[in-house]
């Protein structure tokens, strides 16, 4: 396994039938730009005894925490020999972080057994009317680390605000109330919405929660803020504020007009931690029973503490401080290995 030039390869027939395989370009030409466009790209192989090509990753780094994989393939007659896995899994550890790739149906099985978190994704408009999927390969150390860098907090359209932090008992709307977020999302932003997901306590049916919708919403590269602030604007979301040093995270809020129920819209790339940390946490709620019970107790006794010293004047990031020691031992429990 080692890395190659692309651009050294564009006769090798083996090179030819993987790229072709891996994009479906439609003929020579398309096939030509798409050598061109890996030109641009790292490219990992595998090859046989005989020196050959057999496997093919062609992937780019997309921030300081994930990489993308754009075109993974094997040959036809080597497939059921784990090399699509080992190329995968190679990368994740050389780099030290998430391998992130969309998918359609052909190929979601095989991100799902290799351990990959996957979000239903946006349409492609290379591939119109397949379903598509974004699938993430996590690197356990970071979901146990936070950046050590300034979080550079700003506020843009909204600021901190202070009020009594209530916890309502699970309510039977929500799951509406996040589809009804997502359609104005997905409307909005079409292709550039990686992963749209409803995250947080109201995503976890019978665990009791603040009265406020959290999404996780995955875009190509937060930073780039024209990309997607004008349409989410337009839409009549607010923009709150931004964290550039924490996963570049964004976050906006649906204004008034929207009708929307009240909600924390959290922006970040793929591969972000912060997201798969979400979706983990989330998943494992639905599933474990006793740490669900556990969790809607700290979350009891942490508004229940805030509310008896600062009443109508607390702020949610005391009522967070208060949860956080529950939380990363599950982190600790579910990341650990």
């Amino acid at each position: 396994m080692r890395h190659i030039q692309i651009n050294d390869y564009r006769e090798d027939p083996a090179v030819r039938e993987l790229l072709a395989l891996a994009a479906d370009p439609v003929d020579e030409p398309a096939l030509q730009g798409l050598f061109d466009h890996c030109a641009g790209l790292l490219v990992l192989v595998c090859f046989d005894e005989e020196e050959q090509v057999i496997a093919l990753a062609a992937y780019r780094h997309s921030d300081a925490y994930a990489l993308c994989v754009e075109y993974l393939a094997v040959l036809p007659g080597h497939r059921q020999q784990g090399l699509a896995s080992r190329l995968m899994n190679e990368l994740r550890a050389s780099y030290r972080k998430a391998v992130w790739a969309t998918t359609d149906d052909d190929a979601i099985e095989f991100y799902r057994a290799i351990g990959c978190v996957i979000s239903d994704s946006a349409a492609d408009p290379r591939w119109p009317g397949t379903q598509r999927y974004l699938c993430t390969l996590p690197h356990s150390q970071l979901l146990l680390e936070q950046p050590t860098e300034d979080p550079r907090y700003e506020e843009v359209d909204g600021a901190l605000s202070r009020g009594l932090v209530k916890i309502v008992e699970p309510q039977a709307r929500w799951g509406q109330d996040f589809a009804d977020i997502r359609q104005v999302i997905a409307a909005a932003l079409g292709a550039s919405a990686l992963a749209i997901e409803h995250t947080g306590s109201t995503s976890v049916l019978g665990l009791p929660a603040k009265p406020i919708i959290d999404v996780t919403l995955i875009v190509p590269d937060a930073d780039d803020e024209d990309r997607y602030v004008p349409q989410l604007r337009a839409a009549g979301l607010v923009f709150w504020h931004r964290e550039p040093g924490w996963y570049a995270h964004r976050m906006f809020k649906p204004g008034e007009a929207t009708n929307l129920a009240p909600a924390n819209i959290h922006i970040f790339n793929p591969g972000s931690p912060e997201y798969l940390r979400m979706l983990l946490f989330r998943d494992h709620l639905r599933t474990d029973a006793a740490d669900r019970a556990a969790y809607a107790a700290v979350k009891r006794e942490a508004a229940a503490a805030l509310a008896a010293s600062d009443g109508e004047n607390g702020l949610v990031m005391d009522y967070n401080r208060t949860k956080e020691p529950f939380i990363l031992a599950l982190h600790k429990d579910l990341f650990g290995a």
